[in-house]
């Protein structure tokens, strides 16, 4: 067993995504996980679940509390870090295997690149895209693809016994065609428009922050509800159709494994993306669009015609982050 340190990135309240799953994942296979939030609580990291425990004020913990839980544990130190800028910062834990997990293709995050891949004993990253590219661009690096994956916590691939009391307020009566995610610069609004403009057997909704843009000027046809906490997100996917991912084909999405496909998937319901190559290695589980037109034209033959649940379900339960812990456990002791 490991102890496992995630720097200060996101907190992990912020949301429910790669960071937080695998952390939790790696302490229900038996590791110590301390996950730093960016927050400044003057209180010591607390234990959230068995082997889990949120650093409320790093600085103070790295001061007061590492080295004797360190020196306690007597366990293997992994830094696991998903952000690379803070390259100059991992040495400070005393690691003994410095992991980067390179999950995005953000522009940003390029000039900081190459001092993470020169300090991490190992890569580890989300897509085949970025697969190709880290290993052309750091030929010999330990590498291995991991893919995102579907949170088991989450139920969605469970018999709904309640469906009635369970059932969003806000949710329309009837069909629903959702998007769940970001309201980021990488969704294409004119699919959602292009879709409620031409049909009107189901209502659109959107589901989630709006992140570098405002939803304003896009509501016609469609219904936005705003940011969910994680913990009800399961009760708007279950009610869904039809799950959508509307993203534009840039560098990032390219690059993406959109966590929201094994979601809809989970839940059964049919799901319909842009031609996402991530998206393009799940079909037929996931259908994928060559433009606006075919996307309208799926998504009105899943509403008529939702497929295989089932078979959706297993893919899922067959891709969990309990699965990608094992693989990562493969990649670093095996």
């Amino acid at each position: 067993m490991a102890i496992l340190v995630y720097p200060p990135t996101i907190d992990w309240d912020w949301m429910m995504q790669r960071p937080q799953q695998l952390m939790k994942y790696f302490a229900r296979a038996g590791h110590t996980v301390y996950y730093c939030n960016r927050t400044l609580e003057d209180a010591p990291a607390e234990e959230i679940e068995p082997g889990l425990f949120i650093v409320k004020h790093h600085e103070r913990w790295l001061e007061r509390e590492w080295k004797p839980a360190k020196a306690r544990l007597q366990a293997p130190v992994i830094v696991w870090c998903s952000l690379p800028q803070l390259a100059s910062s991992l040495r400070q834990y005393d690691p003994d295997l410095i992991v980067y997990d390179c999950v995005d293709e953000f522009a940003e995050w390029a000039p900081y690149e190459r001092e993470m891949a020169a300090c991490a004993d190992a890569v580890v990253c989300t897509s085949e895209r970025l697969r190709e590219r880290l290993d052309g661009r750091y030929p010999g690096k330990r590498l291995a693809l991991v893919r995102n994956a579907y949170d088991l916590d989450m139920g969605l691939h469970l018999p709904n016994e309640d469906d009635a009391a369970m059932t969003p307020a806000d949710l329309p009566a009837g069909p629903t065609i959702g998007y769940i995610g970001a309201w980021a610069p990488w969704v294409n609004p004119n699919l959602l428009l292009y879709t409620a403009r031409l049909q009107r057997q189901a209502q659109i909704v959107v589901i989630g922050p709006e992140f570098g843009r405002p939803f304003a000027p896009y509501r016609s046809g469609i219904r936005f509800l705003g940011m969910k906490p994680h913990r009800q997100l399961s009760s708007y996917l279950r009610r869904l159709s039809v799950g959508l991912i509307p993203f534009r084909l840039t560098a990032v999405t390219l690059a993406t494994n959109p966590v929201k496909a094994y979601e809809y998937l989970a839940a059964g319901i049919p799901v319909v993306s842009t031609s996402l190559p991530e998206c393009r290695m799940m079909m037929p589980y996931v259908d994928t669009a060559a433009d606006a037109a075919d996307f309208h034209r799926l998504t009105l033959e899943r509403l008529q015609d939702a497929g295989d649940r089932e078979a959706r379900k297993r893919f899922a339960l067959c891709n969990t982050w309990a699965h990608r812990v094992q693989e990562i456990e493969a990649f670093l002791f095996g």
